[in-house]
């Protein structure tokens, strides 16, 4: 009668595998063995970017002016601009009558200054006409328009008296003017026109 017990059937197959286990096993310890003695692995260049310091930048030289070449030529200095000259004062043209009193009982002395460009013309019978168009120039006829500030106070002081009168034009303008030595203020105006009007008291 045959034998249909399956244990003898099994034991050749778990023989079977044993066998072909083995050189697994080997394997495997032999690629374990070389991963732990051979070189440590290199990092990737992600670990490379993170773990090396970021190099400082280059200095420009571009940037800082160098020396210029001994061949080269300088650039010549910077020069201070020239300072304005005074402009010179515009020329007057002029032809007055001064009439000067020396007191309210003598006659006036008059005279005629006629100023041409600044300087006196063929009319002129001033004595110092050259000096009177000179100031004539100099304070053109807004002396004689302005009108006089009523804030101001004037000293009361006597100077003889003398008292005066121009009339004509200056510059296209008419002007009037009326001159007296009776306070500070007139005082302080007929000195203004000295060369017109003569000194204060002089005979």
């Amino acid at each position: 009668m045959t034998s249909t017990d399956p244990r003898p059937a099994a034991g050749r197959a778990r023989r079977a595998a044993r066998r072909a286990l083995v050189p697994l096993v080997a394997l495997t310890l032999a690629l374990s063995a070389c991963s732990e003695s051979g070189p440590p692995d290199e990092p990737d260049e992600q670990e490379t970017a993170v773990q090396s310091p970021t190099p400082s930048p280059a200095p420009d030289d571009s940037a800082t002016p160098g020396p210029a070449p001994s061949g080269a030529p300088s650039a010549p200095p910077a020069s201070a601009p020239p300072a304005s000259a005074t402009p010179p004062a515009a020329s007057t043209n002029a032809l007055l009558t001064i009439s000067v009193r020396q007191d309210a009982s003598s006659d006036p002395v008059q005279y005629v200054l006629e100023c041409v460009d600044g300087v006196p013309g063929p009319a002129s019978t001033h004595p110092n006409a050259d000096a009177a168009c000179a100031t004539l120039t100099r304070i053109g006829a807004a002396f004689f328009t302005a009108r006089p500030n009523k804030d101001v106070l004037c000293t009361q002081q006597y100077a003889g008296p003398q008292t005066a009168s121009i009339t004509g034009e200056i510059d296209g303008t008419p002007v009037v003017g009326s001159f007296a030595l009776t306070d500070g203020c007139e005082i302080s105006r007929w000195n203004s026109l000295t060369d017109l009007l003569g000194a204060p008291g002089a005979q």
